[in-house]
């Protein structure tokens, strides 16, 4: 009776011991790809609530930078980009470059600084020089719906402007519409 007894107090330690250890592998997996978290790692998921919304131009804008090599004027951008702006919700993220992507998934990377943007093909120091000196800097992924395709990057400088490529390539600085009610 005694070995039966302690045969069953292992197979129960066993098996606390397999459930606390599956239970941690699953709120890990869930902490990595989840965002909003307090940490500063990218993480896959849905954007937060802060910058989801219709971005546009506002009246009296400009290209923050102009390609090497221009298809279009920087008037027609401009005027391409008050038609079209860049709409980032849940279930659609558009842009006139890129076109519309159904069910996207963000990787947003906190306070990346401006050094990302220089990785991405922007000239930092001249469009850090429109905002105020040690600006944050966030960068936004947008992928496909299952993940696997990088189609679109976009930038959001203190939470407040969103630096993106535009038409014809130019960058471009949006601001978040405020809901009308």
């Amino acid at each position: 009776m005694k070995k039966s007894s302690n045969a069953a107090m292992i197979a129960v330690i066993c098996a606390v011991v397999v459930i606390a250890f599956s239970v941690a592998a699953v709120m890990f997996a869930r902490g990595n790809s989840s965002t909003g978290g307090d940490d500063d790692s990218p993480s896959l998921g849905p954007l937060p609530d802060a910058y989801i919304g219709i971005w546009e131009l506002p009246a009296d804008s400009h290209a923050l930078q102009s390609p090497r090599n221009a298809d279009m004027s920087e008037d027609d951008a401009i005027a391409d980009e008050y038609d079209f702006g860049v709409t980032m919700t849940y279930g659609e993220f558009s842009t006139n470059r890129v076109g519309g992507i159904r069910q996207p998934s963000y990787k947003l990377t906190k306070d990346c600084g401006a050094e990302a943007m220089d990785e991405y093909g922007m000239q930092s120091d001249g469009i850090m020089d429109e905002f105020k000196e040690n600006a944050s800097v966030d960068k936004i992924e947008i992928w496909n719906t299952d993940e696997t395709e990088l189609c679109d990057t976009v930038f959001v400088i203190d939470n407040e402007y969103l630096v993106y490529f535009g038409s014809g390539n130019f960058v471009f600085c949006a601001v978040k519409l405020d809901a009308m009610g």
